[in-house]
């Protein structure tokens, strides 16, 4: 068996200790290269600023305009109503699309389009971006091969109960309604 060796008088051996001096030096160097090489690299020379910076040039293609453009059509194409709410935003004629002019980022639009003889359809379109949307028009007898659609319910069963309930028979003229009144005759029990 071999014996270890006993640590100093007074000093405290942990199992993290002999790796504490190497792992400083690591990272001490590792930062003091950082350092240097920060300090060697060029700074860039700041661009001089363009007097049109602010403008949108609408010939640009990377320069974001002020409004979006959506354009709606409808599948089969059908001249069709457009509303956003109670508003009325125009009809798509059937053989080009609607162009709707917003300006940008102004939030979704929610928009119902109504074509006669087709389901009216609920749609959003985003003013992120120019965009295009394509609605599908659906005819009434094809609506069972939309998504979620769901089966009319059989109509109720008439479980036995009679159309009219008859009226309640009238009581006798001579017969008391209500709490009777006490008589000689009555005994009173007090409750216990």
């Amino acid at each position: 068996m071999r014996k270890r060796g006993r640590a100093k008088k007074g000093a405290r051996r942990t199992p993290w200790g002999r790796w504490l001096t190497p792992l400083g030096t690591v990272i001490l160097l590792t930062g003091s290269v950082a350092v240097l090489s920060a300090a060697k690299a060029p700074q860039p020379a700041e661009a001089p600023e363009r007097p049109d910076a602010g403008k949108a040039n609408p010939d640009a293609g990377d320069a974001k305009a002020d409004t979006v453009r959506i354009l709606l059509q409808t599948v089969p194409p059908r001249r069709a109503s457009v509303r956003w709410g109670r508003k009325s935003l125009g009809v798509i004629p059937g053989s080009r699309p609607m162009v709707l002019v917003r300006p940008r980022d102004s939030g979704p639009l929610d928009l119902v389009i109504r074509a006669s003889g087709y389901l009216p359809v609920h749609t959003r379109a985003y003013t992120f971006s120019d965009s295009r949307v394509a609605v599908r028009l659906t005819k009434p007898e094809e609506k069972s091969k939309l998504f979620g659609y769901r089966q009319e319910p059989p109509p109720a069963i008439d479980g036995g109960v009679p159309a009219e309930t008859p009226a309640p028979a009238t009581p006798p003229a001579n017969q008391v309604i209500g709490p009777m009144a006490p008589t000689g005759n009555d005994v009173i029990v007090p409750y216990r």
